[in-house]
């Protein structure tokens, strides 16, 4: 029986994984149609969302079958808690990849020259922390999942440093075009709030501590 339950985690933490690398793809070419202005790219990340959903509700079917099937105990119910959240987290963050198509598409023509140079540098940043907290999961790595939380002052930085730079910048004519800029930013900023939630979980999971608005107990 413990064998056949063992099968079932397998499959959810490799359903997580196959989702995390569809978002994955959703941040790099919504920020990649936001330096470009590709309303086409952006038509296409806005359209994926529906699948993303879809994949949500059957990690939280198969979630609720294996607590109602097996009744998991210590870990492996922390486990099964925490993939809960980070299901619903994977799914906020591919919402957030699709709120930076629709800037774009709200730009709609000419190309964002510096600024979308270093939105694009901050979204490989976030890409990678998204990378790196499903990774602590799939490996058990709690040091990778500190690393993911303690790397989020850097995406803060970043985000205050753009977005001062864009409103330095700003004119009666570029306003609209310079807000849109602005909220893509920031919707980078929270995609990396949700990745530290992923680590947050996975370090539940593994230690059994709740960190969160505490990192003192990192």
């Amino acid at each position: 029986m413990y064998r056949y339950f063992e099968d079932e985690i397998k499959e959810v933490k490799e359903a997580l994984l196959n989702m995390s690398l569809y978002v994955e793809d959703m941040i790099y070419n919504s920020v990649l149609a936001l330096k470009t202005t590709d309303t086409d790219l952006s038509k296409k990340i806005i359209e994926e969302d529906d699948e993303i959903d879809k994949i949500e509700i059957q990690i939280d079917e198969k979630c609720t079958e294996i607590i109602m099937r097996h009744h998991p105990l210590a870990r492996d119910l922390r486990f099964v808690l925490a993939t809960l959240k980070i299901n619903n987290d994977l799914e906020r963050i591919a919402d957030l990849a699709v709120d930076i198509a629709w800037r774009v598409i709200e730009i709609s023509r000419g190309e964002n020259g510096k600024i979308a140079q270093e939105i694009e540098g901050m979204g490989i940043k976030v890409k990678d922390m998204l990378r790196n907290s499903i990774k602590s999961l799939t490996e058990e790595n709690y040091e990778l999942a500190k690393e993911v939380i303690t790397s989020d002052k850097e995406i803060d930085a970043l985000k205050n440093g753009i977005i001062e730079e864009i409103l330095r910048n700003t004119d009666k004519v570029n306003l609209r075009k310079n807000l849109s800029l602005i909220l893509a930013v920031r919707h980078l900023e929270r995609i990396a709030d949700h990745c530290v939630n992923i680590s947050e979980d996975v370090i539940y999971i593994l230690k059994a501590r709740v960190v969160k608005h505490h990192k003192e107990n990192l």
